[in-house]
Protein backbone atom coordinates (compact mmCIF):
# COMPACT_ATOMS: atom_id res chain seq x y z
CA UNK A 1 0.00 0.00 0.00
CA UNK A 2 3.02 2.29 0.87
CA UNK A 3 4.67 1.53 -2.58
CA UNK A 4 1.50 2.36 -4.67
CA UNK A 5 0.24 5.40 -2.68
CA UNK A 6 3.87 7.04 -3.12
CA UNK A 7 3.62 6.22 -6.91
CA UNK A 8 0.41 9.09 -6.97
CA UNK A 9 3.06 11.99 -5.62
CA UNK A 10 4.71 14.10 -8.54
CA UNK A 11 8.44 12.39 -8.35
CA UNK A 12 10.25 14.89 -11.00
CA UNK A 13 9.96 18.27 -12.27
CA UNK A 14 10.44 19.86 -15.35
CA UNK A 15 13.59 22.47 -14.73
CA UNK A 16 13.40 23.68 -18.08
CA UNK A 17 13.17 23.12 -22.20
CA UNK A 18 15.62 24.61 -24.88
CA UNK A 19 15.91 23.94 -28.96
CA UNK A 20 19.21 24.10 -30.81
CA UNK A 21 20.40 25.33 -32.65
CA UNK A 22 18.86 28.29 -30.95
CA UNK A 23 17.18 30.07 -34.21
CA UNK A 24 16.82 26.99 -36.59
CA UNK A 25 16.27 27.20 -40.23
CA UNK A 26 14.81 24.65 -42.11
CA UNK A 27 18.08 23.24 -43.38
CA UNK A 28 18.94 22.42 -39.87
CA UNK A 29 18.58 19.30 -37.63
CA UNK A 30 16.93 20.59 -34.81
CA UNK A 31 17.19 19.22 -31.10
CA UNK A 32 14.86 20.14 -28.01
CA UNK A 33 16.64 19.35 -24.70
CA UNK A 34 14.30 18.81 -21.46
CA UNK A 35 15.85 19.45 -18.18
CA UNK A 36 14.66 17.31 -15.45
CA UNK A 37 15.18 16.61 -11.58
CA UNK A 38 13.89 13.85 -9.64
CA UNK A 39 14.12 13.75 -5.98
CA UNK A 40 14.86 10.14 -5.49
CA UNK A 41 17.62 8.14 -7.81
CA UNK A 42 18.53 6.27 -10.00
CA UNK A 43 16.12 7.93 -12.45
CA UNK A 44 16.92 5.80 -15.48
CA UNK A 45 14.99 6.97 -19.04
CA UNK A 46 12.30 3.79 -19.27
CA UNK A 47 11.22 5.39 -22.80
CA UNK A 48 10.18 8.46 -24.42
CA UNK A 49 8.80 9.44 -27.68
CA UNK A 50 7.69 12.76 -29.91
CA UNK A 51 5.08 13.17 -32.64
CA UNK A 52 5.17 15.88 -35.16
CA UNK A 53 1.43 16.89 -35.71
CA UNK A 54 0.96 19.90 -38.57
CA UNK A 55 2.99 22.85 -35.95
CA UNK A 56 2.07 20.94 -32.77
CA UNK A 57 4.78 18.40 -30.83
CA UNK A 58 3.70 15.92 -28.56
CA UNK A 59 6.27 14.87 -26.39
CA UNK A 60 6.94 13.01 -23.25
CA UNK A 61 9.82 11.12 -21.04
CA UNK A 62 9.26 8.70 -18.26
CA UNK A 63 11.78 7.92 -15.86
CA UNK A 64 12.50 5.15 -13.15
CA UNK A 65 13.18 6.26 -10.14
CA UNK A 66 14.59 4.07 -6.94
CA UNK A 67 14.34 4.83 -3.00
CA UNK A 68 17.94 6.43 -2.78
CA UNK A 69 16.53 9.79 -1.50
CA UNK A 70 19.34 11.94 -3.68
CA UNK A 71 18.60 14.85 -6.24
CA UNK A 72 18.98 13.46 -9.75
CA UNK A 73 19.70 16.04 -12.89
CA UNK A 74 18.71 14.33 -16.44
CA UNK A 75 18.71 15.28 -19.79
CA UNK A 76 16.12 14.08 -22.21
CA UNK A 77 16.91 14.56 -25.85
CA UNK A 78 14.02 14.48 -28.13
CA UNK A 79 15.65 14.32 -32.31
CA UNK A 80 13.40 16.50 -34.58
CA UNK A 81 15.15 16.44 -37.69
CA UNK A 82 14.94 19.44 -40.45
CA UNK A 83 11.27 20.67 -40.20
CA UNK A 84 9.73 22.92 -42.65
CA UNK A 85 9.34 26.48 -41.94
CA UNK A 86 6.89 27.93 -39.19
CA UNK A 87 6.03 28.45 -35.70
CA UNK A 88 6.13 25.22 -33.14
CA UNK A 89 4.98 24.32 -29.85
CA UNK A 90 6.46 21.63 -27.75
CA UNK A 91 4.16 20.01 -25.71
CA UNK A 92 6.41 17.76 -22.92
CA UNK A 93 4.78 15.49 -20.37
CA UNK A 94 7.36 14.01 -17.32
CA UNK A 95 6.08 10.82 -15.67
CA UNK A 96 7.93 8.20 -13.38
CA UNK A 97 7.66 5.01 -12.33
CA UNK A 98 9.15 2.59 -9.36
CA UNK A 99 11.42 0.08 -10.29
CA UNK A 100 14.44 -0.55 -13.00
CA UNK A 101 13.90 -0.03 -16.56
CA UNK A 102 10.64 -1.48 -17.49
CA UNK A 103 9.32 0.14 -14.59
CA UNK A 104 5.71 0.78 -13.24
CA UNK A 105 3.89 3.73 -15.28
CA UNK A 106 3.19 6.80 -14.02
CA UNK A 107 -0.20 7.28 -12.78
CA UNK A 108 -0.22 10.91 -12.90
CA UNK A 109 1.84 13.47 -14.56
CA UNK A 110 5.02 14.71 -13.11
CA UNK A 111 4.92 17.92 -14.84
CA UNK A 112 4.08 19.34 -18.09
CA UNK A 113 5.75 22.17 -20.25
CA UNK A 114 5.62 23.72 -23.54
CA UNK A 115 8.61 25.48 -25.48
CA UNK A 116 7.43 27.53 -28.45
CA UNK A 117 10.26 27.77 -31.39
CA UNK A 118 10.09 29.44 -35.02
CA UNK A 119 12.08 27.63 -37.87
CA UNK A 120 12.43 30.15 -40.42
CA UNK A 121 14.33 29.87 -44.14
CA UNK A 122 17.72 30.11 -44.20
CA UNK A 123 19.56 33.10 -44.99
CA UNK A 124 22.99 34.18 -46.08
CA UNK A 125 25.41 32.87 -48.60
CA UNK A 126 22.85 29.15 -48.68
CA UNK A 127 19.94 31.00 -50.72
CA UNK A 128 22.64 31.06 -53.67
CA UNK A 129 21.49 27.43 -54.37
CA UNK A 130 17.96 28.60 -54.15
CA UNK A 131 16.00 27.40 -57.92
CA UNK A 132 14.22 30.11 -59.67
CA UNK A 133 13.82 28.27 -62.41
CA UNK A 134 10.96 25.90 -61.54
CA UNK A 135 8.10 27.74 -62.55
CA UNK A 136 6.84 30.26 -65.01
CA UNK A 137 6.18 32.91 -65.76
CA UNK A 138 8.46 34.05 -62.86
CA UNK A 139 8.09 37.10 -61.78
CA UNK A 140 4.55 36.59 -62.02
CA UNK A 141 1.75 38.76 -61.94
CA UNK A 142 -0.23 36.48 -60.44
CA UNK A 143 -0.70 32.31 -61.40
CA UNK A 144 2.14 30.27 -62.03
CA UNK A 145 2.69 27.03 -63.48
CA UNK A 146 5.49 24.17 -62.16
CA UNK A 147 7.64 22.74 -65.27
CA UNK A 148 7.29 19.37 -63.34
CA UNK A 149 4.53 18.45 -60.90
CA UNK A 150 5.06 18.83 -57.09
CA UNK A 151 6.37 15.47 -55.32
CA UNK A 152 6.54 16.64 -52.11
CA UNK A 153 4.07 18.27 -49.82
CA UNK A 154 5.30 22.10 -49.77
CA UNK A 155 4.85 25.25 -48.09
CA UNK A 156 4.96 28.90 -49.76
CA UNK A 157 6.83 31.45 -47.29
CA UNK A 158 7.76 35.04 -47.18
CA UNK A 159 10.90 35.76 -46.64
CA UNK A 160 10.20 36.16 -43.00
CA UNK A 161 9.59 32.19 -43.40
CA UNK A 162 5.92 33.10 -42.78
CA UNK A 163 3.86 29.94 -44.38
CA UNK A 164 1.31 31.50 -46.34
CA UNK A 165 -0.41 28.47 -48.33
CA UNK A 166 -0.04 24.96 -48.63
CA UNK A 167 0.73 22.98 -52.15
CA UNK A 168 -0.06 19.16 -52.36
CA UNK A 169 1.65 16.61 -54.25
CA UNK A 170 0.38 16.59 -57.85
CA UNK A 171 0.01 20.60 -58.03
CA UNK A 172 0.80 21.65 -61.26
CA UNK A 173 0.19 25.60 -60.82
CA UNK A 174 -0.22 28.27 -57.87
CA UNK A 175 -2.03 31.02 -57.19
CA UNK A 176 -0.67 34.07 -55.78
CA UNK A 177 -2.70 36.33 -56.83
CA UNK A 178 -4.40 37.63 -53.48
CA UNK A 179 -0.59 37.92 -52.21
CA UNK A 180 1.16 41.37 -52.25
CA UNK A 181 4.24 42.20 -54.60
CA UNK A 182 7.38 40.26 -53.14
CA UNK A 183 9.77 37.36 -52.77
CA UNK A 184 7.96 34.12 -51.81
CA UNK A 185 9.84 30.91 -51.23
CA UNK A 186 8.12 27.14 -51.98
CA UNK A 187 9.98 25.08 -49.65
CA UNK A 188 9.96 21.18 -49.65
CA UNK A 189 11.95 19.36 -47.03
CA UNK A 190 14.61 18.82 -50.24
CA UNK A 191 13.76 21.70 -52.58
CA UNK A 192 13.63 25.30 -52.24
CA UNK A 193 12.20 27.57 -54.70
CA UNK A 194 12.09 31.15 -55.39
CA UNK A 195 8.85 32.71 -56.55
CA UNK A 196 8.90 37.13 -57.32
CA UNK A 197 5.89 38.82 -57.91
Amino acid sequence: LIFVSSQLFAQGTIQGLSVSPANPTVNDNITVYADVQFTSGSCDLDNQGSNLNGFSIMAYAHHCVGVATVICPVTDEFELGMLPAGDYTFDFTLTSGSGGPGCSPGIVADGNDQLQFTVSTSVGIEEIDIDSDFAFPNPTSGKVFFKNPIKEISQLTDVRGKILLEVGIGSTELDITKLPSGIYFLISKTKRGKLVK
